[in-house]
């Protein structure tokens, strides 16, 4: 008499995998300008940077700081890096413009810019609220020009003074590294 085998395959639903942090497309630019004068048409720029390989969707949620209803930003596989909206604020003045990530599949960070609209406004421009630079702890230093949205490296210092070698070896610093050799 002879045995049959079956083998059984189990694929794993999309909710089931889990992605590294990193992996998470960040939103990385957000801009307002002006249009248009009273009543305030204004153009709104969001652009997220998705990590490659990968190609990954995400959402996020735009509010334009007049009490107005918040507006859903989809990113899909296939869609553009940068959103632009064209909004109408109905009244002149000074507004927050706030976007962050949302739902189960929400893009990483979030971003200001402040827009003033209006007639004295027409030609003002808001750019993206810049971050204050990240501080490394203690004993080590921000790295020059690695500084990116929310990305950073910290390197470590080198001692005040060199070790103090015995037994025939000497001190050395190579990659971070110190010790006696």
């Amino acid at each position: 008499m002879k045995r049959k085998v079956f083998a059984v395959l189990l694929v794993a639903a999309q909710p089931f995998v889990a992605l590294p942090a990193h992996a998470v497309p960040n939103i990385e630019h957000l801009t307002v300008k002006p249009s248009g004068g009273a009543p305030a048409e204004v153009e709104i720029a969001v652009s997220i940077n998705r990590p490659t390989p990968l190609d990954l969707s995400c959402d996020a949620i735009l509010q334009t700081g007049d009490g107005s209803k918040p507006q859903r930003l989809e990113y899909g596989l296939g869609d553009r890096r940068t959103k632009i909206i064209k909004y109408t604020y109905k009244t002149a003045g000074t507004y927050r413009v706030k976007v962050s990530g949302t739902g189960q599949h929400a893009c990483a960070g979030t971003r200001e810019a402040r827009i003033s609209v209006g007639t004295a406004a027409q030609s003002a421009k808001a750019t993206e609220k810049t971050a204050a630079k990240p501080k490394c702890p203690r004993g080590w230093t921000l790295v020059a020009d690695s500084f990116k949205g929310e990305r950073y490296t910290c390197r470590a210092d080198p001692p005040a003074q060199a070790l103090k070698c015995g037994g025939g070896t000497k001190y050395f610093a190579k990659n971070g590294e110190i010790g006696c050799r």
